[in-house]
């Protein structure tokens, strides 16, 4: 769902004060992991946050949204001292952007933060789109122009599922293993 369709609903002001005392903002990842204010009228490269120390901290702190307030419409929070930062997403919150090749690592969000890649976690779902396992939030979805990098390494089933990789010139069988809590 693109963001906007739910802002009528919703009642926030950027920067707003919580009990006089806690700041809010409200944030938006998309598809490619970027990340936005939530209430940006187009969502782009030239709108999106490119600070790496930002984005290694914001997504350093970012975990379920336990604080119960606009939790149906931002899962997800990233606290900062006295800000609560109220994240929604696309897809899934972490968003591999990159692939190290040498050090087999995915880079998360465009930040400084990485994680070691196990080609044996990678898997799709119904929808098309890859994944591999994450230390947040069960997995994290493999950006599209990196997954595509990914496809010519695969062998298919005859349904169209991926089942091994080719993977350092070794044949691995993929877990398949469909996280529960989609």
């Amino acid at each position: 769902m693109h963001p906007t369709r739910f802002l009528s609903r919703l009642s926030y002001v950027q920067g707003q004060y919580y009990n006089g005392k806690v700041r809010e903002y409200f944030y938006y990842i998309d598809h490619e992991g970027q990340l936005f204010l939530h209430d940006s009228k187009m969502y782009n490269f030239t709108t999106c946050f490119k600070d790496k120390r930002f984005l290694t901290f914001f997504f350093r702190n970012l975990k379920l949204n336990d604080v119960k307030r606009y939790d149906d419409e931002f899962p997800y929070l990233s606290v900062c001292g006295n800000e609560l930062n109220f994240v929604s997403c696309n897809d899934k919150p972490i968003v591999y952007t990159k692939w190290n090749e040498d050090d087999d690592t995915f880079q998360i969000n465009w930040s400084n933060r990485q994680q070691k890649i196990n080609p044996a976690n990678l898997f799709m779902l119904e929808n098309g789109r890859l994944y591999h396992s994450s230390t947040f939030d069960n997995y994290g979805l493999v950006r599209s122009s990196l997954a595509d990098k990914f496809f010519p390494m695969f062998l298919f089933d005859d349904e169209g599922q991926p089942t091994h990789i080719k993977w350092k010139g070794k044949l691995m069988k993929l877990d398949n293993v469909i996280p529960k809590n989609l």
